[in-house]
């Protein structure tokens, strides 16, 4: 039986509050997660081909009691808390124990054509 991750993605520019979890299994690569991370959010991303999707794992300190309003962008999280994703990568080499609570997968758009 294959163990499961639950990870908590944020799209750029989105406030923590806007956070959804995504649940797949461990053995999957980032890009099952980038098509997991798709169908979550249809329809808006019904427009955007999955692997034109960017995906970061980043780290995001927020506390408890305190889910923040403020949009978190890409550009304003330091390099040491950020760390962009191949597609071929297994989740289970990102994550080899459980994540804690800190680690978001950001999830960057397409720029416009």
């Amino acid at each position: 039986m294959s163990q499961s991750l639950t990870l908590f993605c944020l799209v750029d520019g989105k406030a923590t509050s806007n956070a959804f979890s995504v649940k797949v299994p461990l053995s999957d690569t980032v890009n099952d997660l980038k098509n997991a991370i798709k169908t979550e959010k249809t329809p808006e991303f019904d427009d955007i081909a999955a692997d034109k999707l960017t995906l970061w794992r980043v780290f995001i300190p927020i506390p408890e009691d305190d889910e923040d309003e403020q949009p978190i962008l890409l550009n304003n999280i330091v390099t040491k808390d950020k760390k962009i994703l191949g597609p071929r990568t297994r989740l289970s080499t990102l994550f080899p124990e459980s994540p804690d609570e800190d680690p978001y997968i950001l999830v960057q758009r397409p720029p416009p054509q």
